[in-house]
């Protein structure tokens, strides 16, 4: 004779699940949207009815040719500063996961030092490098022997040295991501196409990029959001980038505020579109993450384009 010791309601495979809260009221959702409204209403009301924010000066210089060039010099050191960060990334990041001892060791020293220290602080670096070194050149080291040289405030301009200083800073959290992306694939996957007679190129390009790559999609994206902001950081060496050429403009027309809101509008759009492609790039990424490659797909997508070229 068996004891029934079950406790509370029995539901059977047919029986629904009960649901708590199924039927939820509106009126919670209406006084958010209600609330958002009213603080919006009211800084739009400090906004135009303040005597000491003139919003026509704001329409004025919003697209002044010198503030979109400033845009542009934010665009552009964004840019370049992420693609040399992603080289500095990549290389970094699979340093970190070498079996190198040597190799690991130096990678993460590189990534604890950038990480660690202001980014506006190897902006200044960098922006005064000639207190520190005159002169840039090749030489035989520990000798005055000079077999080249130029001068450094010729070749680190403000907007150059910004760009140096956002590289390198940006390359040590993207090399993060790169080494925890690779890692995210199992090394018995690894250990799988090494079976299958996969090189070690065609283990990392065929079998684990193909699955990290959407998982180092988003990380990336964000950081190049935070990038695009932190190019307004290169005002402190005289960069020409928003915020440096809007204060330009505010040490002559004497509107601070409204120069600041001007480039405060362009920081808005640029990272609202950056923020809107790294959106799109995660659904690409999701999608692409269903048809993963695993080692036995390689191996038969080889196979298939050899029968087929036979």
């Amino acid at each position: 004779m068996t004891t029934d010791t079950h406790v509370g309601p029995r539901f059977t495979r047919a029986d629904p699940i009960p649901k708590q809260h199924a039927v939820r009221s509106p009126v919670g959702r209406i006084v958010s949207w209600l609330a958002l409204a009213v603080v919006l209403l009211i800084i739009l009301n400090t906004l135009l009815h303040n005597d000491n924010i003139h919003l026509s000066v704001i329409g004025r210089y919003l697209f002044d040719w010198r503030i979109l060039e400033g845009v542009l010099g934010a665009i552009a050191l964004a840019l370049v500063s992420f693609v040399v960060a992603s080289v500095i990334g990549i290389v970094v990041g699979y340093m970190r996961v070498s079996r190198n001892p040597v190799a690991r060791t130096a990678s993460w020293l590189y990534v604890w030092f950038f990480r660690s220290v202001p980014l506006i602080v190897f902006i200044l670096i960098f922006g005064n490098f000639a207190l520190f070194l005159p002169k840039l050149g090749i030489g035989l080291p520990f000798t005055d022997l000079s077999l080249w040289s130029v001068s450094t405030n010729s070749v680190l301009v403000p907007m150059v040295a910004g760009g140096v200083a956002l590289s390198l800073e940006q390359g040590a959290y993207l090399a993060e991501i790169v080494r925890a992306g690779t890692q995210s694939v199992s090394e018995s996957q690894r250990e799988a196409a090494a079976a299958m007679g996969l090189s070690p190129w065609q283990i990392e390009t065929k079998v684990v990029l193909p699955q990290a790559i959407p998982v180092m999609i988003p990380p990336a994206g964000s950081t190049f959001v935070m990038l695009l902001k932190s190019t307004s950081l290169v005002y402190a060496i005289a960069g020409t980038e928003v915020l440096g050429v809007a204060e330009q403009i505010a040490s002559q027309n004497l509107a601070t505020m409204e120069m600041l809101f001007v480039a405060s509008i362009w920081y808005l759009v640029l990272t609202s579109l950056a923020s809107l492609g790294q959106r799109s790039l995660e659904r690409r990424a999701t999608a692409y993450r269903r048809r993963v490659r695993t080692p036995e797909a390689v191996i038969a997508t080889e196979g298939d384009a050899g029968a087929r070229g036979a």
